[in-house]
């Protein structure tokens, strides 16, 4: 036991002169891509880790799905700055736990219950956080599709008062009151290429390519299609796409509904339980 803490001792001894020399080298990445990660003051260990094994070059078959996913919330172009920092998220959780786990093995005395109980934490954490990552995505596309019939809807009712579809789009993005939902943080990084005089083509296959969901790039080839045309053409197609966008939004809402009433199953379980324990006891007492 005495060799296991001394071990444990030189391991966090190298841990931190690690943590010295990697500080400086990876203090810009962090500041510019860690805001939504945790553990950013074990960041520079773990970043310093993945790059000298490699680890995003060897086992890039196995984090694609994490890279798809980053891709997905943040984009094309730092969707691989944003996997890398998910992975120094993912191994500093690791370490920490693993850190944890054994100075209450060796606090305990020799009693490696909390060391094994500690480990098996260490072992689920990472998958706790990949499947968090998904239902982060999930929500994000779940919202991107709520908002988005109300969007087609407006660019509808401009068209059809005689606005041409960029300047429904600016009006569009100017009226909405959620000004922190995804979708309107790409239409309004959208817009502001418009402003910016860009191609109207390329603003549209960048708003798809960036959404990186169905929906959103049928809507865009669909105003692509027909912008040029005008008139009830555009209308036509656009009042179709909202009335299947519409009946998706029903669905998210039906299967929301479901989800949340199956969350409230096991609370009235509980209560059940203990309103039978309750009413029970005084009977159970008695005899």
């Amino acid at each position: 036991m005495i060799g296991f803490g001394i071990a444990t001792l030189i391991l966090i001894a190298i841990y931190f002169t690690l943590s010295l020399k990697a500080g400086k080298m990876y203090k810009p990445f962090i500041e510019r891509f860690g805001k939504d990660f945790q553990l950013n003051f074990m960041a520079p260990v773990s970043l310093y880790l993945i790059d000298l094994f490699q680890v995003m070059e060897r086992f890039y078959g196995q984090i694609a799905f994490i890279q798809k996913r980053m891709i997905s919330i943040h984009g094309n172009k730092t969707a691989l700055q944003f996997t890398k920092m998910y992975l120094a998220q993912l191994i500093s959780t690791v370490l920490l736990c693993l850190f944890g786990s054994v100075l209450f093995g060796l606090v305990s005395e020799g009693d490696i219950t909390i060391f094994v109980v500690g480990m098996i934490f260490t072992v689920m954490i990472p998958f706790v956080l990949i499947q968090k990552l998904n239902n982060e995505e999930k929500e994000r596309r779940d919202q991107i599709l709520t908002e988005l019939p109300e969007v087609v809807n407006k660019i509808i009712l401009l068209v059809n008062a005689g606005e041409t579809v960029q300047r429904a789009m600016i009006q569009c993005v100017a009226s909405t009151k959620n000004k922190n939902s995804p979708l309107y943080k790409e239409l309004n990084e959208a817009v502001n290429k418009l402003t910016s005089n860009e191609s109207f083509h390329q603003v549209l296959n960048d708003l798809s390519k960036k959404v990186g969901i169905q929906e959103v790039s049928i809507f865009t080839t669909t105003i692509l299609l027909n912008y040029r045309k005008g008139g009830q053409d555009l209308i036509l197609a656009l009042r179709e796409l909202s009335h299947d966008l519409w009946e998706k939004r029903k669905n998210i809402s039906k299967t929301k509904g479901e989800e949340a009433s199956s969350k409230l199953v096991f609370p009235l379980i509980l209560i059940f339980v203990a309103v039978m324990i309750i009413v029970g006891y005084p009977a159970i007492t008695i005899l």
